[in-house]
């Protein structure tokens, strides 16, 4: 089964500021964007399952695509200390440097059968990346998280001005030449219709609606979006090959 997942694409053009609509068709075994559960299963075998949790995913400074993962052992290991304690799973959060292809645990939590955290092991040092290797455990999280949105491929399906001044009643050529064009982002790459960035850069960025209008010009009524504050993806080329050097995606 395959669902429809919409996000929103800001892009400017000739100075005009505008929004587009872009749905992507999701598999619904690997992906749940749009689902209620924010675990979901990306990894099984006989001595425990890992699940990522897709409500987390986080673009932070320096391209480092942060995630967090629940491993649920099928029979809980005994801790050093308390005497008698013992933890049934282990919640992770995980950074990855995608074009590099390494990685560094950031936090670790052992949690009881009854989901009470019995230790937690912050990172002792913020340049312990390993290489992921070919064929592990870690490169099966790894290519698990680029199956979620905003990766994947999208379609421009419409588009909406965000500026006060623009009337939708005055298309633009422009605009609508691109409505149906397609876009896939990667970890490391983009393409837009014809366009291709080889060095993508994303990050995480929240605004209040009176933010997002003041640095962008753009009024999330106008979009069809009631909340008071937007949760949004920074994506730039980093390179001098695409147009435009710098997009919006809004949650």
């Amino acid at each position: 089964m395959r669902k429809v997942s919409s996000w929103l694409l800001r892009i400017s053009l000739c100075a005009a500021t505008s929004i587009f609509v872009m749905p992507c068709c999701v598999d619904d075994s690997i992906r749940a964007q749009q689902t209620n559960d924010k675990w979901q299963r990306v990894y099984t075998d006989e001595e425990s399952v890992i699940d990522i949790n897709v409500a987390n995913l986080r673009f932070e400074p320096g391209n480092i695509l942060r995630a967090g993962f629940r491993t649920i052992l099928s029979k809980p290991e005994k801790l050093e200390a308390p005497a008698g304690a013992k933890f049934k799973s282990r919640l992770e959060t995980i950074d990855f440097k995608g074009i590099e292809r390494r990685y560094r645990i950031w936090e670790t939590s052992l949690v009881d059968s009854k989901g009470k955290i019995l230790r937690t092991y912050p990172a002792t040092s913020t340049d312990d990346w390993r290489t992921i290797k070919i064929g592990g455990v870690m490169e099966r999280l790894f290519n698990a998280i680029r199956a979620f949105a905003p990766f994947g491929s999208w379609k421009v399906a419409d588009y909406r001005f965000a500026d006060r001044t623009a009337t939708e009643a005055q298309p633009s050529a422009e605009l609508e030449r691109l409505v149906g064009t397609r876009v896939r982002l990667q970890m490391d790459r983009g393409e837009v219709g014809t366009k291709v960035c080889n060095a993508l850069v994303y990050e995480d960025e929240r605004a209040t609606k009176d933010e997002l209008f003041r640095q962008l010009g753009i009024e999330l009524e106008s979009i069809g979006i009631t909340a008071d504050r937007a949760e949004m993806i920074k994506v730039r080329c980093d390179g001098n090959d695409w147009t435009p050097s710098q997009s919006l995606l809004l949650k």
